[in-house]
Parts: C-alpha cells; structure tokens; sequence
C-alpha cells in the first residue's frame, strides 16, 4: 500500500495527490519504492521548483510518458520555454514563477490540474505523446556537443592564465 492514498485530505473524486517528501531509492521508508516504479503509475507530475539548475524530474517524468508541471525557475522550465512549450498540452506547462507570486503559482497548478482532469482519454494520450517527443530532443547526444564546447572553453581560459 502506498501511504497517503487512503487519505481523505490527499484524494479528490477519483485523483490521488501523493506527496512524496523525500528522494525515492526503493528503501526510504515512506513509499520504497524506486523513483521509476512510481514514475511510471502516474498520471501527471508537479515539480514547482523555486530553483533547480537544470530539473531532471520534470524531464524523467516526461521521458517517461507522464506530462509534468514545473517552473521558470528551472533549467528545464526554461528550456521549454525557448522550444515553444509552456502549456500542458504541449506536456509540460512552465508556470512563471517569483519571489511574490506564490498564490499566482498555486493557482495555476490548480488550474492545470482541473483543466488536464477534464480531457479525454484521446487527448491525454496524444498529451503524453507530446510530452515524450519534447523529452526526446533533451537526449544527451543533443546537448553533447554544448558541454564539449563549455569545456573547451573553459580549458582555453585556463591555459591563457598561465
């Protein structure tokens, strides 16, 4: 059984919201369950970072088929912005996020939620597939070249200094 899903402040009609506070390694005694198992039974993820580098949940999520929310506040997010793809039905909505505008945050996670809540069966899959294909350009061997660069810059300036 998985904690919280019995709950009746964490359910909503037919929707669980679980609420995972802690990394997931198959043995941290809240669900132990690996992150992937988890993963791949969902139908919609959340990751509102305040600050991630890059955010590979929200990726992983969507690699994995499951369209995801997450903020202008990660690398990711971001990312997505400049390809075009902030709402949900694109399979990640990027919500603008602030030091002021928690409630703004909120409400459009709620909002999406509702929203992808009343879609069909038809266009949550054709969502998820979305979602996938955006995955799919953020492959290594697409960005490959990017760190090769960075490095090879960064080398450069740390010869000159010498």
């Amino acid at each position: 059984m998985i904690p919280y899903l019995d709950r009746e402040d964490f359910t909503i009609g037919n929707v669980h919201v679980v609420f995972v506070p802690t990394y997931l390694n198959g043995n941290d005694g809240v669900l132990n369950l690996p992150y992937y198992d988890l993963l791949i039974g969902l139908d919609l993820t959340v990751f509102p970072s305040y600050y991630e580098p890059w955010g590979y949940t929200p990726l992983e999520s969507m690699a994995f088929h499951v369209p995801t929310i997450t903020t202008s506040l990660s690398g990711y997010g971001v990312w997505c912005e400049e390809q075009g793809c902030t709402t949900i039905d694109k399979g990640v909505a990027v919500i603008y996020r602030n030091d002021s505008n928690t409630d703004d945050v909120i409400n459009h996670i709620v909002n999406t939620i509702e929203y992808y809540l009343t879609l069909s069966t038809q266009k949550t899959a054709a969502i998820r597939k979305s979602a996938v294909r955006l995955a799919l350009q953020a492959e290594w061997k697409n960005f490959f070249t990017y760190y090769r660069d960075a490095y090879s810059i960064a080398l450069k300036k740390t010869l000159a200094r010498q």
